[in-house]
């Protein structure tokens, strides 16, 4: 790496942090401001409020991390060429595609936060932020779920309505159905734990259909024959956004196994796959402005210029992302689409200006 392969990179990571600290500050505000009204429920005071808005910080800032790069690379581009610095190396000789090559190093560094960011801090900061919550609001640590967690296996439809640690499941209905997709017997238990590919219901309430009639009971415990570990069921609680790659794949691999629609994880595995090399892209987007209308801008127009593009683009990524599915898009496709529409672009542009 030379001399100004170094300059031009520092200069994008300064810009870049400084504008990463203002949408952390912005976002952690935001956070704040929506868990203030549950200070006082339990022991969730402004203290634990602090921490889960710290600790939610990665994940909240993986989100944006594509738009924050191109804040960054925008403010600093821009400020060498105003200094006409941009300019002296242009003149000196040097290609856009070599100055491409200067500014691609600061964004494989920020790509790699980011895939740092995502696979690691992002995931392992939202289970700590909600454990902490649960645990001062309820004083236990319990993912309760919005309309139960529906599960299947074979012959077996489970809904959940919690999870708890250790493989602890905080109310459960089981339904067994017979090999043409009739109702055999319902269950329901306030808990279950899972044991070695064992269901074990606590104080269950079983109805058993027969042909002339039904049975019922309700045994102190009973052991249902089901094949879904602690890891799974910890998976499929968490929202696919929120979930690490290697999660993601486990998780897809088992919905397959038991045939059930796995789009919407293989989706978020894509966009995984895909926002570091977006973030790398949306740096080098950056260059061809500094010698375009923003070379004379001020700063301020600079971080118009750019949260304007940078919005456009998160809108037409989350649309084309949501619209993929319907449509019958593959997860790769509409995960990647507007990044190599971008690329494209980029290129083209560059090309233009050498």
């Amino acid at each position: 790496m030379n001399l100004i392969d170094r300059y031009i990179s520092r200069t994008i990571l300064v810009a870049t942090a400084v504008v990463a600290l203002v949408v952390a500050a912005l976002v952690a505000l935001s956070v704040f401001i929506g868990e203030a009204d549950n200070i006082g429920d339990g022991n969730f005071g402004v203290l634990q409020v602090i921490a889960y808005t710290l600790l939610k910080m990665p994940s909240n800032l993986y989100l944006v991390m594509p738009v924050v790069a191109l804040l960054g690379s925008l403010l600093a581009l821009g400020a060498l060429a105003a200094g006409s610095e941009l300019i002296v190396v242009r003149a000196s000789g040097v290609s856009m595609r070599r100055l491409a090559v200067s500014v691609s190093v600061a964004g494989v560094a920020l790509a790699l936060l980011s895939l740092a960011i995502g696979e690691y801090g992002g995931p392992a900061g939202v289970r700590a932020a909600d454990a902490l919550r649960e645990q001062a609001r309820h004083g236990r640590v319990a993912d309760s779920i919005e309309d139960g967690l529906w599960l299947r296996q074979g012959n077996i439809v489970v809904r959940i309505d919690g999870t708890l640690p250790g493989g602890g499941i905080d109310g459960i209905d089981v339904f067994r159905m017979t090999g043409d997709g009739q109702l055999e017997q319902a269950l329901s238990a306030p808990s279950a734990t899972l044991r070695d590919g064992h269901l074990v219901l606590d104080e269950p309430k079983f109805t058993t259909l027969n042909e002339e009639s039904t049975e019922t009971g309700a045994p102190q415990t009973l052991d249902i024959d089901i094949d879904i570990d602690a890891d799974v069921l910890e998976l499929a609680v968490t929202d696919p956004s929120e979930l690490s790659s290697p999660g993601l794949w486990r998780y897809i691999g088992y919905l397959d196994r038991n045939e059930i629609n796995a789009e919407d994880y293989r989706l978020a595995l894509w966009r995984n796959i895909v926002n570091p090399i977006t973030v790398w892209v949306l740096v080098v987007f950056a260059l061809p402005f500094a010698f375009g209308s923003l070379r004379s801008a001020s700063a301020g127009q600079r971080l118009f210029v750019g949260g304007l593009i940078g919005l456009v683009f998160f809108l037409v990524n989350e649309i084309v992302a949501a619209s993929g599915p319907v449509y019958g898009v593959p997860p790769w496709l509409a995960a990647s689409l507007p990044t190599i529409l971008l690329a494209i672009a980029t290129l083209v542009w560059m090309r233009r200006l050498d």
